[in-house]
């Protein structure tokens, strides 16, 4: 009996080592998201760009027309400077990425502004992930 207890304590143990949350491994992977969001945006690749946003969010379409818009407008590129994380959960990661946007219009006219965007992830499966929002909040 000892070691029937005994054995399922350990399988008990063994099974919720398994299903642990690892905060620094969900960071990594939202970091590698944001990276090749940006990276998306740089190559001015629309169709990747909406690959990494929910259709579940309330923003969808909207950011598909304003990221057309600005390809068609702008020749822009992202500097970013800091990722930090506002909430981490098993389902739910905030974070703000600190970044400087430059860029040439179509009348060639240089511009350039910094600017804090905090993009909400909601998990989809197990180490996948997709923003279901972005918010910009500009710095001066």
């Amino acid at each position: 009996m000892k070691k029937l207890l005994l054995f399922l304590l350990c399988a008990v143990v063994t099974l919720s080592g398994c299903s642990t949350f690892n905060e620094e491994t969900v960071k990594k992977t939202i970091e590698q998201e944001i990276n090749s969001f940006y990276d998306n945006l740089l190559m001015e690749d629309i169709d990747a760009v909406m690959k990494q946003i929910s259709t579940d969010s309330e923003q969808y379409y909207d950011l598909y027309d304003q990221y057309r818009d600005t390809f068609q407008k702008y020749n822009y590129s992202y500097q970013l400077k800091e990722i930090s994380y506002d909430d981490v959960s098993k389902d739910v990661v905030v974070a703000s990425v600190s970044l400087t946007v430059s860029g040439v219009n179509q009348s060639q006219e240089y511009g350039s502004y910094n600017v804090i965007q905090t993009f909400t992830f909601k998990s989809v499966s197990n180490n996948k992930w997709k923003i279901t929002a972005i918010d910009d909040k500009y710095d001066f």
